[in-house]
């Protein structure tokens, strides 16, 4: 069964983006980059809610480099009610049921499947008991407001911290597995 894995970047005081789906305050150096490279290579399919989805859609098919021509190439899902299309490269619309759809996934043949952003969509499937590991990049900076990561958990979920890597700027990325009772 393939794993799904939630990474994001999140602030120090909890925030994965400022007001205004801002996401300029990230630390993104060679280090980052290095441990992006690493392990996109699991990846065989993302996952996106809408907002997280059109921030990308409209910034990686114009970008260049390694990250940018694995994003444009990889198979990519966006969940949405409201979206009438998904015109980004290797992209599937689906405004069905999310949870059914991410279970057939799992199942599927494939690399890992790796969420990025979409806070509201990973709570969903956080709910549900989908998410195999987080991955959080913890930046060196109180933002004060935005939005939080980690909202409408509807229960406490007890997590086993099984790697830790500072960098050089500050960053530090956690890899945590849900706690199996």
């Amino acid at each position: 069964m393939r794993k799904v894995i939630m990474w994001d970047m999140v602030s120090v005081d909890g925030f994965f983006e400022a007001p205004g789906h801002d996401i300029g305050w990230f630390v993104f150096e060679d280090e980052l980059a290095a441990y992006i490279g690493e392990t996109q290579l699991e990846a065989g399919t993302l996952l996106f809610g809408r907002v997280t989805y059109e921030l990308m859609a409209a910034y990686w098919p114009s970008a260049e480099g390694e990250i940018a021509t694995f994003m444009n190439n990889v198979e990519k899902f966006v969940f949405s009610r409201t979206l009438q299309s998904a015109d980004w490269n290797n992209t599937t619309l689906v405004s069905g049921d999310a949870v059914a759809e991410v279970e057939q996934l799992k199942q599927r043949d494939g690399g890992t499947i790796f969420i990025y952003g979409s806070a509201d969509f990973a709570a969903t499937l956080t709910a549900k008991g989908l998410v195999d590991e987080y991955r959080l990049g913890i930046n060196p900076v109180l933002l004060g407001e935005g939005t939080p990561l980690f909202q409408n958990i509807p229960e406490r979920t007890k997590l086993v911290l099984t790697h830790v890597r500072p960098l050089k700027s500050g960053v530090v990325i956690l890899h945590y597995l849900p706690a199996r009772d």
